[in-house]
């Protein structure tokens, strides 16, 4: 009885320590994402006040400011560059599940990427 007893205690603590180590979810600004792709990793960070950047460890002829604006299940992300030729936002069904953020979409809507939440640098 006693030995029932001392494991029932075991298994109801474990189980209160385990439901009690759950991460409280992520937000969009509350840290970044990023991706190790082909070796080159690939940083957004979004902030409040709608504006963000992009940054690619391929170098900074890759990264960039953006603006974004969220609309239902979407987000459109727009490069900010003095560039004369501008395609416009691109446009990601976004989603975030946990510790990750995936958007589909983008130039073309050929890309479908899962970056991973990490404390910002």
């Amino acid at each position: 009885m006693r030995k029932t007893l001392l494991l029932m205690t075991s298994v109801i603590f474990a189980l209160v320590m385990l439901s009690s180590c759950k991460s409280e979810p992520k937000t969009l600004t509350s840290g970044q994402w990023s991706i190790d792709f082909l070796g080159d990793v690939n940083t957004y960070q979004f902030n409040d006040d709608m504006t963000g950047k992009y940054i690619s460890s391929a170098g900074e002829d890759n990264s960039y400011d953006f603006t974004y604006e969220i609309v239902g299940d979407s987000i459109f992300i727009k490069q900010v560059s003095d560039a004369i030729f501008d395609l416009g936002p691109d446009k990601y069904a976004y989603k975030i599940t946990g510790n990750e953020l995936n958007l589909k979409g983008g130039f073309f809507g050929l890309s479908d990427m899962t970056y991973k939440w990490e404390e910002r640098k």
